[in-house]
């Protein structure tokens, strides 16, 4: 195939680090922004009039582009980037690409270009991120382990896990405490007086965590709920809305 016309397909890991290296590397190759893509590695067809090229992971390049969405655009075009790349959406690194086509081209002024579909685009994996890791640091309950560690666990259809970890690090400063995302075997980790951090978990690691094991607050969690409700004024269908069937999973209240 003639080099002239075939599209070069960046593909990258899921995380963000792994998709601003992919978009760091994309505009480096000066390829011109139609003909590149950028995808994360898994999670398409092959194309085969395409060339794929994988990306590794590079801290290094990743800040870069971090610093220059930040300097060139603002703050809150950097939010709105990393919360797109915590989608499950399968065209988030593209998504994030040619958003920042327009955004290093227009700086600031971007964010209020709703019409473009790039723009809007963001707008959508942004709000759906931050939508869910808002209701988990709602519904989130833990329970108390052996050496008085607090379990959490969640399985959220988006890679939330460091946004809902900040919120419970500046609430449980003293507190040893270890939160499960079950669906990608990764734990946040917050040791008592520390700073928190994320690792990942063998699956079987994960299955051990989860033993069921006896905790004298989920029956007081349980009396609460019990106690505050009046059966006259039950409304399933607004209890449904307020606390959505999903996330039942891991609170206490609901738990057997």
């Amino acid at each position: 195939m003639d080099e002239q016309w075939e599209k070069t397909v960046f593909v990258c890991g899921g995380e963000p680090d792994d998709i601003l290296t992919a978009v760091y590397d994309a505009w480096a190759s000066r390829k011109g922004h139609s003909r590149v893509r950028l995808e994360v590695e898994g999670e398409r067809t092959l194309d085969l009039f395409s060339r794929y090229v994988p990306v590794e992971a590079d801290p290094e390049k990743a800040r870069k582009v971090m610093n220059a969405i930040r300097n060139k655009i603002s703050g809150r075009a950097w939010q709105m980037v990393y919360r797109s790349a915590l989608s499950r959406e399968e065209s988030r690194a593209d998504d994030i690409y040619r958003f920042l086509v327009g955004g290093f081209y227009y700086g600031p002024r971007v964010l209020g270009m709703l019409a473009e579909p790039a723009v809007y685009r963001i707008l959508e994996l942004n709000r759906a991120v931050g939508n869910e890791a808002h209701f988990f640091r709602e519904f989130l309950r833990f329970d108390e382990r052996e050496n008085h560690i607090l379990f959490g666990r969640i399985r959220p259809k988006n890679n939330v896990i460091s946004l809902v970890m900040p919120h419970f690090a500046d609430r449980l400063p003293q507190e040893n405490f270890l939160i499960l995302d079950m669906g990608r075997h990764t734990a946040g980790l917050h040791p008592a007086g520390g700073e928190w951090y994320l690792t990942q978990l063998d699956p079987e690691a994960g299955e051990q965590l989860l033993q069921k094991q006896e905790d004298p607050f989920r029956d007081l969690w349980k009396t609460f709920f019990q106690a505050i409700s009046v059966e006259q004024r039950k409304n399933p269908k607004l209890q449904r809305s307020m606390m959505p069937l999903r996330y039942r999973e891991y609170m206490t209240e609901f738990l057997d």
